[in-house]
C-alpha cells in the first residue's frame, strides 16, 4: 500500500512538471490550476493515508486514496475538457488499486461513485476548450495516455498477483489443517508445523520449541529440516532471554546478525548455526502460551508483512493443533495408566502381553512370563486406617514393584490391590522365578504409613511361554490360577502354573 502512495506520489510531481512547463509557455490560468490541483494530490497522497496507515486501517487508507484520485481526474477534466475522455477512462485507475483492499461493501460503494464521476467526466468533454491545441498540449495529453494505459495495466496485473498469493496462502493454510487434522503424534506435529511455517515465511529452517506447563521450560518439539532437533541443547535454551520475552509478551521478535544492538545470546547463537537472521514467533493457544517457533536463514532477508501475517496466521493454527495433541496425549496416557499409581491399567496391560506373545513367534528361544500378584492382609489396612493410608499403600508397593524388573519389562494394576508383571525377552523361564521371589521380599518389608509401621505380603502366581501358541487373556488367566494357588498354600508365596511351590515368606 505505501509503494502504491509512493507511486501515485510521483505521477503527480512528474504530471504537474509537465503541465507547469506548458503553463509557463501560454500563460493561461486553467494550466496552472492544473498544476495546483496535482500538488494537492500529491501533498494529501503524502500526509491523510500515511497518517491513516500508522494506524493499521488499511481499508480506510485506501478509501481516501481511490476518492482523492476520482476528485482529482474529475477537477482536470473540468479544467481542460479536451482530456475529459482520457479522464475518464483514468477513473478506472483508483478502482483497480482498491479492489485488493477493500471489502464487498465498501467496494460497492466506490464503484457506484466512480461509475457517477466517470459519466460527469466524460460529460465534461462535451465543454468548450477554448485553450488552442499546441505542440506541448499535445505532449501533455499523451503523457497522459502513457500514465492512464500504464496505471491500468500495472494495477490489472498487481490486482492478479495478489489474488495469487491469496490462492497460494489459501492453499497453504488448507494443506497445513489437512496435515495437521491427520497427524496426532507430538513429533510428527511438531515437524510438520516447522515445515509449513519455513516455506510461508521463506526461511531456511524452523526450530519448534514446546513450553511445559509444569516447569515453563522449553523443549525441542520438532524441526525442518528434521536434524536441527538433533542439535538442539535444551539447557542451553535457559540460556536465551529473548525467546522467555516472545513466550511472555507474545510477540515476534527479529534478530540480525551484523546489528550490534541485538541480544548478544541470539546474535551467538546465529553464529554457532551459521545463520545470519533469525524471526521468533509466539505459538499462542486459548491465550496461553505453549511454545516458540524459531526460524533462520543463512542470508539475510526480511519478512514483509503479508507473508508475517500468514506466519502468524499459520503460527496459530499451530499453536491450537499441538494444544490439541498435547490434550489427546494426556487423555489417551490417562485411558492407559491407573491414576493413582501411573501402572498400566487393565487394558495396557493385557495388550501388552498380547504384543509380547506376537513376538516370541518371531523371536525363537526367548521367553515371556506374566507374573500376577495379590496383597495379602491389604483389606486389614483399608479396615482399620482407612482408605486414605490404604491407597497410600498401593502407591508403594507400585514403587517398589518397578524395581524389580528392567526397562523393557511392564508393571501393571489390574485392580484393587492386584498387580502384574510382564517380563520378556529372557533366555529361560527360570528368570521368572527370581523376580518374583525378589518381588515377594521387598513386599515383606514393613512399609511406612503417616509414621507407623505397616506389613503386609502377596501371593504371586507364575504363568510363562517360549512360543506364541496362547492368547494374553489365557496367559494371564494361567498366572491368575496360580496365584489362587498360592493363596491356597498358605499365603505369601510364589507358585507356577503347574504348580509347584518354588518359594515362601511369612502368611499375613
Amino acid at each position: 500500500m505505501r509503494r502504491f502512495l509512493d507511486l501515485f506520489t510521483g505521477i503527480a510531481v512528474v504530471s504537474g512538471f509537465l503541465v507547469a512547463t506548458q503553463a509557463v509557455s501560454n500563460q493561461l490560468w486553467r494550466s496552472w490550476a492544473t498544476v495546483i490541483a496535482l500538488g494537492l494530490f500529491a501533498v494529501l497522497l503524502q500526509a491523510w493515508p500515511r497518517k491513516i496507515l500508522a494506524k493499521g486501517r488499511v481499508e480506510s487508507a485506501v478509501t481516501v486514496m481511490a476518492l482523492a484520485s476520482a476528485g482529482l481526474i474529475f477537477a482536470t477534466s473540468l479544467i481542460s475538457p479536451a482530456g475529459a475522455l482520457l479522464a475518464a477512462t483514468g477513473l478506472l485507475i483508483p478502482i483497480i488499486a482498491a479492489v485488493p483492499y477493500l471489502e464487498v461493501k465498501s467496494l460497492r460503494r466506490l464503484i457506484i461513485i466512480a461509475w457517477v464521476a466517470s459519466i460527469a467526466t466524460a460529460a465534461a468533454s462535451l465543454l468548450p476548450d477554448p485553450v488552442p491545441p499546441s505542440s506541448s498540449t499535445g505532449l501533455v495529453r499523451l503523457w497522459g495516455s502513457v500514465v492512464v494505459s500504464g496505471l491500468v495495466l500495472f494495477l490489472l496485473y498487481q490486482s492478479t498477483e495478489r489474488l495469487r498469493a491469496s490462492s497460494r496462502e489459501f492453499s497453504r493454510l488448507f494443506s497445513l489443517s489437512s496435515d495437521l487434522a491427520e497427524a496426532t503424534d507430538p513429533g510428527v506435529l511438531g515437524d510438520l508445523v516447522a515445515r509449513h511455517l519455513a516455506e510461508a515465511t521463506g526461511m531456511d529452517d524452523c526450530a519448534i520449541y514446546a513450553l511445559a506447563p509444569d516447569t515453563g521450560r522449553l523443549s525441542p518439539f520438532g524441526s525442518h529440516p528434521s536434524q536441527r532437533s538433533m542439535e538442539t541443547d535444551t539447557e542451553a535454551l535457559m540460556e536465551r532471554p529473548m525467546l522467555q520475552r516472545v513466550v511472555n509478551e507474545r510477540t515476534h521478535m527479529t534478530v540480525d546478525v551484523v546489528n550490534e544492538y541485538a541480544d548478544p545470546a541470539e546474535r551467538a547463537h546465529l553464529r554457532s548455526l551459521g545463520r545470519t537472521a533469525m524471526l521468533l514467533l509466539p505459538l499462542v493457544a486459548h491465550a496461553d502460551p505453549v511454545g516458540v517457533a524459531e526460524l533462520t536463514a543463512a542470508e539475510y532477508r526480511t519478512v514483509g508483512e503479508r507473508r508475517l501475517a500468514l506466519a502468524q496466521t499459520l503460527a496459530f493454527e499451530a499453536a491450537m493443533a499441538i494444544e490439541n495433541g498435547r490434550l489427546y496425549h494426556d487423555l489417551r496416557e490417562r485411558s492407559l495408566h491407573d491414576p493413582l499409581t501411573g501402572l498400566a491399567n487393565r487394558s495396557l496391560f493385557f495388550d501388552r502381553v498380547g504384543h509380547a506373545i506376537a513376538r516370541l513367534g518371531r523371536q525363537p528361544g526367548l521367553h515371556i512370563a506374566v507374573l500376577y500378584i495379590d496383597l495379602d492382609g491389604f483389606k486389614n489396612v483399608n479396615d482399620t486406617l482407612g482408605h486414605a493410608r490404604g491407597d497410600r499403600l498401593l502407591v508403594l508397593v507400585a514403587e517398589r514393584l518397578r524395581t524389580v524388573v528392567r526397562a523393557a519389562d511392564s508393571v501393571g494394576r489390574l485392580g484393587g490391590d492386584e498387580f502384574a508383571l510382564l517380563l520378556e525377552d529372557m533366555t529361560t523361564a527360570d528368570g521368572a522365578v527370581t523376580v518374583a521371589d525378589r518381588a515377594l521380599s521387598l513386599l515383606t518389608q514393613p512399609f511406612e504409613l503417616a509414621g507407623q509401621a505397616v506389613n503386609v505380603s502377596a501371593s504371586i502366581g507364575i504363568a510363562s511361554r517360549a512360543e506364541a501358541n496362547i492368547g494374553a487373556d489365557e496367559l494371564i488367566r494361567e498366572a491368575d490360577e496360580a496365584m489362587y494357588e498360592a493363596k491356597r498354600a498358605g499365603k505369601g508365596r510364589v507358585m507356577r502354573s503347574t504348580p509347584v511351590s518354588l518359594g515362601s515368606g511369612p502368611v499375613a
